[in-house]
């Protein structure tokens, strides 16, 4: 096995967590506003229960090939080469993952906090983090993210709380005037973006020791995450309006700009930078890691360890030549990264698990059955 780590239960419901909130804490709210407008706080609570049901999904595939990651799963369902080219799909979505969440680091902390410090040098500190952590293995990463978890919670209940005074209703009318279509979309995208992104999981799933409730708790988990994002939507559709919630593209740091208590707690969008910079690391990270050990499980390394640096050399290249600025990351890349994640993250695996339905029935039913003699 390569990765010889093993992690318990509440450790591999930690990592879902910073999947599902990951990047998704700062630009959330205005990616899911773009399509449902006034009903986006609507569309974001009903992905809650819908994101747990992918998040069964996803987990199903995982557990019908037990001790097995996604290049193996692969193999095993459609065969050698069918299976190889598909791991290969998500091999790519991985890495492209990775450098995207790079990138976004990037063109925040130097658009928004470090504005005459060349993009560059962020994302170059910013990859070194990620390729340590993925050096030390599984076990100190999911340690980490234990650790860290708590805060990252803690920064979004002190911004929830600090913006009541701040709250108006009236921002959400009207409610329900926008169209069927626009809904739907919203609907998709709240559940495509915080958990169809937590594909990666089934590559550590394998190192996770067996527990009666461990389906159970990720699930939960997953909606716990989504349930959080869905907060910060709603607090931002009610102190900002869905106007300026659409057109803020990190309306998450916006809003903690505008918290006040006072006269002297104020000025900590810092912390909420913070958060966030903790949860997207763990997601690029994750992702990392999981890119990593899908080559080498698909080459037959007998580690991984030796990908790790030109792996993050590759990364930061990526991370420069993704996108040219965050306009075009806006404007060009989100609208179809919804494509994107709705093919990897809920067709292809539903396929997955259809296709293993399908040939343990057939496999059933072609066994003998036992006669008995009278």
């Amino acid at each position: 096995m390569l990765e010889k780590g093993r992690i318990g239960t509440r450790q591999l419901s930690t990592l879902t967590f910073m999947l599902v909130v990951g990047d998704m804490m700062l630009i959330y709210p205005s990616v899911i506003t773009s399509y449902a407008k006034q009903d986006a706080w609507i569309c974001a609570l009903i992905g809650v229960p819908l994101g747990m049901a992918l998040m069964a999904l996803i987990l199903k595939l995982g557990t019908m090939h037990p001790g097995k990651n996604l290049v193996q799963i692969s193999r095993s369902i459609l065969g050698f080469w069918p299976g190889t080219f598909l791991s290969c799909f998500y091999l790519f979505f991985f890495m492209i993952g990775t450098s995207t969440h790079t990138r976004e680091v990037g063109d925040f902390m130097t658009s928004q906090i470090f504005q005459y410090t060349p993009i560059r040098v962020i994302i170059l500190i910013f990859v070194i983090a990620i390729g340590w952590g993925v050096y030390h293995g599984l076990e100190t990463i999911a340690r980490t993210s234990e650790l860290l978890m708590p805060l990252v919670i803690l920064f979004i209940v002190i911004l929830a709380f600090c913006l009541l005074p701040q709250v108006s209703t009236s921002k959400l009318e009207p409610i329900s005037d926008t169209g069927v279509v626009s809904i739907s979309q919203g609907i998709l995208v709240s559940i495509i973006y915080p958990v169809g992104e937590t594909i990666p999981i089934l590559m550590i799933l394998p190192h996770v020791a067996n527990s009666r409730h461990r389906m159970r708790d990720i699930i939960i988990t997953a909606g716990f995450g989504n349930l959080i994002l869905a907060i910060l939507v709603s607090i931002s559709m009610l102190v900002l309006g869905p106007f300026l919630t659409q057109h803020n593209i990190y309306a998450s740091f916006i809003l903690s700009q505008k918290i006040s208590i006072g006269g002297f707690f104020e000025r900590i969008e810092v912390i909420m930078a913070c958060s966030w910079l903790i949860s997207t690391y763990f997601k690029a990270m994750i992702y990392l890691y999981a890119f990593i050990v899908g080559c080498a499980e698909l080459f037959k390394l007998k580690e991984f360890k030796m990908l790790i640096l030109p792996s993050t050399l590759l990364v930061y290249g990526m991370a420069n030549l993704v996108a040219p600025s965050l306009t075009f990351i806006i404007i060009t890349i989100v609208p179809y990264w919804v494509d994107w994640d709705t093919t990897l993250g809920i067709i292809l695996p539903g396929m997955l698990v259809l296709i293993a339905l399908v040939k343990s029935r057939r496999t059933s039913r072609s066994q003998p059955q036992p006669t008995t003699e009278g």
